[in-house]
């Protein structure tokens, strides 16, 4: 019989310092925020944040404890936008990360892992100008941990399988140690012993990688399965609290996603377990996955993942990428990987490097440039360079024949951990031809330091990098300092420009992608909880919030505030490699540029597949162009999956693109219509519905900033936003006469006036812990658990 344990204390890793006041004010309809005297033709402009639900639901609400031994009720909140795609019909796909971390109490270490759930997912629909959600069919996906036993328990763990909880000796691939024992002949054993532990939290996505297939379809590589390990008292279990120690195992779990019915269907697992892989496209349309964690916090195989594996659309099957030790490579966790013209992945060096125990006992190597032949099925060694962690990544646009690739790589912490602490300005640019040569040249320096930033390539040939921190938020959650100011790299120049700022800040696990408008989705923020405690702010209005943010926030590149656009009257829907195909447009004597874009599927400011092709062209006499298609899938793997642009030049050196039409390119044409998402009006014709606010959440402050009241945007940026910015540090002047922005900041962003309890017409005092059920997507209805499910019985005490 177990002695009884006394109640633990919350880890809090330091005080509160400072608690700073905001203030607030609205923007005016068409909700665009802009700096006094600032041109947005050279800056850009924002739309004010808006969210599932709007300013109107709080951003979190109270539901029934799904663990069958906890009647606690839990709080269910909003989702940040982690992980993202571009379906091909022009909506978004998006997925939450660490889901209900708000719920862990006794702080991050002994709670967290109970407490999590599978990351929920929502499709957000921007067609007609105005934002609205939709819950896919099995909103966390279909793909449960497939090592889960049914019934087993962290304690049969220790006895039936402590090869598993040890984590060596594993087999060949799972890691160092792994390997090394199977080379020298010793016996294999499973790298873990995943238990059945509390209901829904064994296929969740967080820290899985995306990309998509040729046929539409999105695929989830990867993830993770939370449990404690050892696991001493679980609520689950009828205990008055989670003991033990976290764990997060890297599944073999891979889904899919279709566009077409939205729900995901799990196909066949991989061999190895991966917490933060990397999916790359080959010009085949077949996915390698490299990297990844088998087990993350008492990880003892030395190294990551250290074998590819492959997928093959067609059979739905992986392969296992081996044929000697040539085929495995220390790596990185999300290792930064790009088919580059010799038709090889190209490792740049780069990744998440500090996860905690993300490292490697070999991790010096980490530096070390290389390829995976797909032929060969071995990795080829290149030169060395100074790895960075959590860089933003993209490779610049290409000009036919497409046989040489130029990667930027901007700012992150330098080197394997411990590495540096402190966000670099530097830059690199690292450049690999058709023959595998491969040169790293220094770049223009950023206007500062910062890590885990999000690039998007715009249709212009530049590159937008958005959010971040100035520190590395994972070596001290908490602590980080948000860097909100975003910069466009101009590769003809070879330079920044700072761009206008939003009125929200992102550190960790943001996000951004192209729309087919033109203008760039910007999301996300989900940090890990203060110090690997419990979820509070370190310096409210300095550090970072701690909070998740659940908003978007739209930027208008400033190509949109230069004129009139072309358009295209018409092109063919596929298009077959070497194609020369015609694009009906009335501007074509205007027209300097088409331009053909991977879709976007960023994760966590990576997105591998990432590609700028500029086609060439002429001018027909009847007013129309003929394009050429890229020659073959190196240039263009196939896919359902490419945005097509016509720019004109717009007398400045810049251009100015048309809205995207949706084609795809393959080995064969089809002359049915192209799609056009979304038309041009959706741009100044924005609707957004409002977002909650993101406001002091201290280590005192009881409820948690989630059950504060929501309110609008325009609060007071403590980071540097000039003072007299309408929408951030005043109220919009109201121009319009329509009433709105005068006077005292309105909550609602609707010209009604400010509220003191939660708007939407609820006016008595809530019951403590209580709200009343909020139209969340869907979330008013319980989940029922996934078919196939184990849920474990509690256990009987003797």
């Amino acid at each position: 019989m177990r002695r009884p344990r006394s109640a633990g204390r919350r880890l809090i890793a330091f005080a509160t310092v400072a608690a700073l006041a905001t203030a607030g004010g609205v923007a005016t309809a068409p909700g665009v925020l802009a700096a006094p005297g600032g041109d947005p033709s050279s800056e850009g402009s924002w739309s004010v944040p808006f969210e599932e639900g709007g300013a109107e639901t709080p951003r979190c609400e109270v539901v029934p404890s799904d663990n069958p031994g906890d009647t606690r009720d839990r709080l269910r909140c909003k989702l940040a936008a982690v992980t993202t795609a571009a379906l091909p019909d022009g909506r978004i796909l998006y997925g939450n990360g660490i889901e209900s971390e708000e719920n862990a109490e006794e702080s991050v270490v002994p709670a967290l892992s109970a407490e999590a759930r599978d990351g929920r997912t929502r499709v957000l629909d921007l067609r007609d100008g105005t934002p609205s959600w939709s819950t896919p069919e099995n909103e966390t996906t279909d793909g449960d941990n497939p090592t889960i036993e049914s019934g087993r328990t962290s304690d049969d763990c220790l006895t039936d399988a402590p090869f598993g909880v040890a984590g060596v000796p594993g087999r060949g691939g799972d890691g160092l140690v792994g390997s090394v024992n199977e080379q020298l002949g010793g016996p294999a054993a499973e790298p873990t012993c995943a238990p059945d532990d509390v209901p829904l939290n064994d296929g969740d996505i967080f820290c899985a990688d995306i990309a998509q297939l040729p046929d539409g379809r999105n695929l989830l590589v990867g993830g993770t399965d939370w449990y404690n390990e050892p696991s001493i008292l679980e609520k689950a279990d009828g205990d008055p609290l989670n003991v033990g120690v976290i764990e997060l195992e890297g599944l073999r779990s891979a889904r899919t996603f279709d566009s077409k019915t939205d729900r995901w269907d799990a196909t066949a697992p991989m061999k190895f377990g991966r917490w933060y892989p990397s999916v790359t496209t080959m010009p085949d349309g077949r996915m390698t996955v490299v990297s990844g964690t088998v087990k993350l916090i008492k990880s003892t195989q030395g190294s990551q993942v250290r074998r590819t594996e492959t997928y093959d659309p067609a059979s739905e099957q992986w392969t296992e990428d081996y044929t000697g030790p040539a085929s495995e490579k220390t790596l990185p966790q999300n290792a930064r990987m790009y088919l580059t013209p010799n038709g090889k992945i190209f490792y740049s060096g780069d990744g998440q490097m500090f996860g905690p125990f993300g490292q490697a006992v070999d991790e010096a190597l980490f530096a070390q440039q290389g390829f995976f032949n797909p032929e060969t099925k071995e990795w080829e060694n290149t030169g060395i360079t100074l790895p960075r962690s959590s860089p933003a990544s993209v490779a610049l646009p290409m000009k036919a024949p497409y046989d040489s690739m130029t990667i930027l790589r901007a700012g992150g912490t330098f080197g394997p951990p411990p590495g540096t602490y402190v966000g670099t300005p530097t830059t690199t640019l690292t450049t690999v031809d058709k023959a595998g040569n491969v040169t790293n040249t220094p770049g223009p320096t950023l206007a500062e330091g910062r890590w885990f930033t999000q690039p998007t390539p715009l249709p212009d040939g530049k590159v937008l990098l958005t959010s971040g921190a100035r520190n590395d938020e994972v070596v001290f959650p908490g602590g980080e300092l948000p860097v909100k100011q975003p910069e466009l790299y101009d590769p003809a120049s070879n330079s920044f420009t700072a761009m206008a700022l939003p009125e929200r800040a992102r550190t960790y696990h943001n996000n951004a992608l192209l729309l087919p408008n033109g203008q760039v989705l910007v999301g996300g923020n989900s940090p890990i909880s203060l110090g690997y405690s419990v979820q509070r702010d370190a310096v409210p209005g300095v550090t970072g919030n701690n909070d998740k943010d659940p908003s978007f926030e739209i930027f208008s590149p400033p190509y949109l505030h230069k004129g009139d656009r072309p358009g295209i009257d018409g092109v063919q829907k596929g298009i077959a490699w070497g194609e020369d195909f015609a694009v009906r447009t009335d501007d074509a004597s205007s027209i300097d540029k088409v331009v053909l874009m991977r879709m976007p599927s960023p994760q966590r400011v990576m997105d591998n597949d990432t590609r700028t092709r500029e086609l060439p062209f002429t001018k027909e006499n009847e007013g129309g162009l003929r394009a050429s298609a890229p020659q073959d899938g190196v240039a263009a793997p196939p896919g359902y999956y490419y945005y097509l642009f016509v720019n004109r030049s717009d007398g400045d050196g810049g251009s100015v693109p048309s809205v995207a039409r949706i084609v795809k390119v393959s080995d064969r044409s089809d002359r049915a219509e192209a799609i056009q998402p979304m038309g041009p009006e959706t741009v100044e014709g924005f609707e957004p519905n409002g977002a909650t606010r993101t406001e002091a959440n201290t280590l005192l402050g009881n409820p948690p900033n989630p059950l504060e009241t929501p309110t609008v945007p325009g609060q007071r940026d403590p980071l540097g936003v000039p003072p007299g910015v309408p929408g951030v540090t005043e109220p919009v002047p109201d121009t319009t006469g329509s009433g709105i922005g005068e006077g005292e900041p309105n909550l609602n962003g609707d010209g009604t006036e400010p509220e003191q309890g939660p708007p939407g017409g609820v006016t008595q005092e809530p019951e403590p812990g209580l709200l009343p059920k909020l139209p969340l997507g869907g979330s008013e209805t319980r989940r029922r658990p996934r078919a196939g499910h184990h849920r474990r019985t509690p256990r009987t005490r003797s």
